[in-house]
């Protein structure tokens, strides 16, 4: 669960014409803070209020030409002018990929930055060998939602009062978020739960999410 390199992933993941991708480096962290504070004023609380402190890069972030953590950092430029950034966690022991967080400046948005996002998050995945990468989607609006979808992630559930959100001036609330996921591996490499193991409202739940799977009367698939 090595990151790739990168400027192979790039070169399959092309942005739209005269923007470029660029790893962080050092230098870039005071103004990808800058950013992150004018971009997304809401992120000044909760999960994501970490990528406006300096230590949290200092500690977490792989820094272009510099040793692998598990936190990477891609931003989008445009001429000098920063566009957007995306950033993933790779979870080692689950071989997964965690879509963390990114925001696209509000003057780029509309050139598709977004969707090469997502579509790099999951070449990065597939590249380092992962089986499955996730991310959560807020439930203000419903862009996030639909281009998720478009992309082939699956909605798994709503997570009540994951996060929390500067609302209003002053006004913090937890809120509800949706998960989404995808899963790199083919089916067969799946172990399917014994519908005996499931409670009603589980298996329920099970079949409304998977249809695709077969009926929870059968027999599951056994390990080895």
């Amino acid at each position: 669960m090595q990151w790739p390199d990168l400027d192979a992933v790039f070169r399959e993941v092309p942005l739209p014409e005269g923007y470029r991708y660029r790893q962080l480096r050092r230098v870039d962290v005071p103004a990808l803070r800058a950013a992150v504070a004018e971009w997304h004023p809401d992120v000044a609380v909760g999960a994501a209020s970490c990528y406006l402190e300096q230590d949290f890069y200092e500690t977490s972030a792989t820094f272009a030409g510099e040793a692998q953590r598990d936190l990477l950092i891609v931003l989008f430029w445009k001429a000098e002018e920063l566009a957007g950034f995306v950033s993933w966690d790779r979870e080692r022991a689950q071989q997964a990929v965690y879509a963390r967080f990114g925001v696209v400046s509000p003057a780029h948005r509309g050139a598709r930055l977004s969707t090469c996002a997502m579509q790099l998050g999951e070449t990065i995945a597939r590249a380092m060998g992962a089986g499955f990468i996730y991310t959560l989607a807020t439930l203000k609006v419903a862009s996030m939602q639909l281009a998720l979808g478009r992309a082939g992630y699956q909605l798994l559930g709503i997570a009540p009062g994951y996060d929390r959100e500067l609302v209003a001036p002053g006004v913090v609330r937890r809120v509800y978020e949706a998960w989404y996921a995808k899963v790199l591996v083919p089916e067969s490499d799946l172990l399917r739960p014994d519908p005996a193991n499931m409670t009603p409202k589980t298996r329920e739940l099970f079949q409304l999410l998977f249809p695709h799977c077969s009926r929870p009367d059968e027999p599951p698939m056994r390990a080895g």
